[in-house]
């Protein structure tokens, strides 16, 4: 099944250091992420401090690898699934879920519902958790 990753797993995968069940799906053209978290990812790598979450992440892989992930960011690989908005935003605002959701949680349980995929993020995201719950959609914590 495919998987919808947050920008920690999406850097990973840039640099080539991705978990294997997620390696199995790039392959096969079946990994997604969301807008926001790209940009996110896209944020630390080109204007992170070096000691964020994400920048410190980047910092540790050293060169060349981080000049392969700021090369990927700048155009990002056909293996990475990217939904246009005019497909997922009319999904966002039509989600009926318990929680109310703000704009990253909804889009990538939107990505999620549209793809359709599992969701694998790094950072518990307990509105997002109910919210997959809701929707039948399979939401994953990995470390």
């Amino acid at each position: 099944m495919a998987v919808v990753i947050d920008d920690r797993l999406l850097l990973d995968v840039l640099a080539g250091h991705g978990p294997t069940m997620i390696g199995s799906e790039v392959s096969s053209g079946g990994v997604f992420t969301t807008s926001a978290w790209y940009y996110r990812l896209g944020q630390a790598v080109f204007a992170g401090s070096d000691s964020g979450a994400l920048s410190g992440r980047l910092a540790l892989l050293g060169e060349p690898t981080g000049g392969r992930v700021r090369a990927a960011l700048a155009n990002l690989p056909p293996s990475i699934g990217l939904l246009h908005p005019r497909v997922v935003v009319p999904v966002m605002f039509t989600l009926r879920v318990r929680r109310q959701l703000n704009w990253l949680a909804a889009e990538a349980l939107a990505v999620a519902l549209v793809v359709p995929a599992r969701l694998l993020l790094t950072t518990e995201a307990p509105a997002l958790h109910v919210a997959a719950e809701d929707t039948g959609v399979d939401y994953e914590l990995l470390p």
